[in-house]
């Protein structure tokens, strides 16, 4: 009888002493925080998947349905940048390639055509890279004129077919499209696949508005603009339109009185385009182009299209993967994304496909031991709502591309820093997390996501994701709310 009492009188001390850790790892100051995120009363129609885990012991720290695959809008580009750098390789850069075939003549006539061959570029002439393209159009000229030809008698052919003709993916929004954002993916892209428009608006709210002039200039571009004048200080001008149809209406409204007021929007055929530049450029030069500047998919499209012999002329080469990569992440850049995506597809299956270089991405990440069950992947940006991610797969990537990539210093370092750069630089100012949380954020309509790490003020190195779909509340107002979260994460003590 003794012993029984004292085997009962253990057990009790037993459940006792679980349940008191138990309650200690409960009131943990990530606990706290997330339980009371999820009691908010703006978050009761909301779903939350949540984990932090210790990237020392691989203990999960914190948890709230981890598995639970929602869309994350942009931290989907933790999954495809990490991707990108362990397929391709940080050093990898892609050639432009300027081509001609036929001959020169005795007269210094091009009996022939110009070709632009894309290496699917996704930062030719882009902005971010100023420095490095420098005024390229105008080297490719020089290269051109170097061979002695005054004149062209064909065209300048724009060669986007590296990557399929699927501009953007089909899961995108209608709304999103034709807007800067949303501009998609070509074998030859050109100033970031961004039209941008100049308007001019009347002294009075519902007056007409103009547009003055639009940059890069298309010959076939046109343009329905619905756009009126309003008392906001706002750009809500939307613009609509689909791949390779060079119609753009524009709705909305921008704030009156306005002149050479800016809205951006996505190019149409960006191969195109850069054919047309560089045939003005040629132009502008000297050298009289005899036929139309064109592309291979129209030549393809009207049967006017038969492969020749080319010889290169001159290579244009990208910045690196890891560059892009850094941009990508930093500004949460949709159109390098997709460039990265397709890029993996046609390494991996020679077809750059949405199809195939989601696959690529999903096995890759597979075979890297991360349980992908509820994954689903339609795009590498996040734009695509048919996307699904569980804040356990953020982590694991996050996890394995710190603990075991090669190329684990080009990641963490296009993460934007709480506090300091990018899409953080508003979060977390004057607190423990401020120059310590790496992160990567994801913003969309009801959809706020983080995924990164943090060294807590105990020295622990946490790696975290939070998905939050169907909040009640506004964009900035939930972004306080997952500060509080990642300042917990900072605070940590265990």
């Amino acid at each position: 009888m003794k012993n029984n009492l004292k085997h009962i009188t253990l057990l009790i001390l037993f459940i006792c002493s679980s349940a008191s850790v138990q309650a200690q790892h409960k009131t943990n100051s990530i606990d706290i925080a997330i339980s009371a995120l999820a009691k908010d009363s703006s978050l009761k129609n909301a779903s939350i998947s949540f984990v932090v885990k210790d990237l020392d012991s691989s203990v999960i720290i914190s948890d709230y349905n981890p598995n639970l695959s929602l869309p994350s809008a942009s931290t989907m580009k933790v999954v495809t940048t990490a991707a990108a750098l362990d397929i391709l390789g940080s050093y990898l850069k892609f050639e432009t390639k300027i081509m001609y075939d036929g001959y020169i003549d005795s007269n210094n006539v091009l009996q022939g055509n110009i070709y632009i061959k894309g290496g699917g570029d996704p930062t030719l002439g882009s902005k971010y890279f100023k420095e490095k393209y420098g005024l390229f159009l105008s080297s490719w000229v020089d290269q051109i004129a170097k061979l002695g030809i005054d004149s062209i008698a064909g065209s300048v052919i724009g060669d986007a077919s590296l990557f399929s003709d699927e501009y953007v993916a089909s899961t995108w929004s209608w709304g999103d499209i034709g807007n800067y954002y949303g501009a998609g993916v070509s074998g030859l892209t050109i100033y970031d696949n961004t039209l941008e428009f100049e308007f001019s608006s009347g002294p009075l709210a519902h007056d007409s508005t103009f547009v003055d002039c639009f940059y890069p200039y298309s010959p076939d571009l046109i343009i329905d603009n619905k756009v009126k004048a309003s008392n906001t200080k706002k750009d809500l001008a939307y613009i609509y339109g689909g791949p390779n149809n060079p119609t753009r209406t524009i709705t909305g409204t921008i704030p009156k009185g306005q002149v050479g007021y800016l809205v951006k929007g996505s190019t149409h055929e960006p191969a195109y385009v850069t054919a047309f530049e560089l045939e003005s450029a040629l132009w502008e030069y000297g050298v009289s182009v005899g036929g139309n500047a064109t592309t291979i998919r129209r030549m393809k499209s009207s049967g006017n299209y038969f492969a020749s012999e080319r010889k290169a002329i001159f290579i244009t080469k990208s910045p690196t993967v890891g560059q892009i990569v850094y941009w990508t992440n930093l500004i949460s850049n949709n159109l390098y994304a997709e460039h990265l995506l397709k890029h993996i597809g046609v390494k991996k299956y020679v077809d750059g496909s949405v199809f195939s270089s989601t696959l690529a991405v999903t096995k890759y990440w597979s075979s890297k031991g991360i349980d992908m069950t509820g994954f689903y992947m339609n795009d590498g940006s996040g734009l695509s709502r048919s996307n699904a991610i569980t804040a356990s797969q953020l982590v694991e990537v996050l996890a394995y591309m710190k603990l075991k990539s090669k190329y684990s210093k080009s990641f963490l370092s296009s993460l934007p820093v709480a506090g300091k750069t990018g899409t953080l630089r508003s979060i977390g100012k004057k607190t423990k997390i401020a120059g310590n949380l790496k992160a990567k954020s994801g913003t969309m309509t009801r959809i706020k996501s983080y995924a990164g790490y943090v060294k807590s003020v105990s020295g622990r190195n946490l790696v975290f994701a939070i998905v939050i779909n169907n909040h009640n509340c506004t964009s900035f107002q939930i972004k306080k709310k997952l500060e509080i979260v990642m300042v917990a994460l900072g605070n940590y003590n265990g």
